[in-house]
């Protein structure tokens, strides 16, 4: 699993911290070669390539890890959010 300081430096650009579906699965599998169904918030691996050296994740694996993200980003948006207020008073 990477760390909150890989996953920020690996998943960040101009805009800040990225976070979705594909990137929980590069988090989770780098370089894994697989095909997902997304509908209603349900993730489904369709097919996972053999030649990954590790198996798929669990779909609980996905869901933790994108709350993951999830916190990550929030927290970084919170902490923004208070440099801009110190900016302003």
């Amino acid at each position: 699993m990477m760390t909150i300081e890989q996953l920020i430096q690996e998943f960040s650009n101009e805009q800040g911290f990225q976070f979705g579906i594909d990137i929980v699965m590069k988090s989770l599998r780098p370089n894994a070669l697989y095909c997902l169904s997304a509908s209603g918030g349900t993730f489904e691996i369709v097919s996972w390539d053999e030649s990954n050296e590790l198996p798929p994740p669990s779909l609980q694996e996905i869901r933790d890890e994108y709350i993951r993200h999830k916190t990550i980003k929030e927290f970084l948006w919170y902490l923004q959010s208070i440099e801009q207020m110190r900016r302003i008073a």
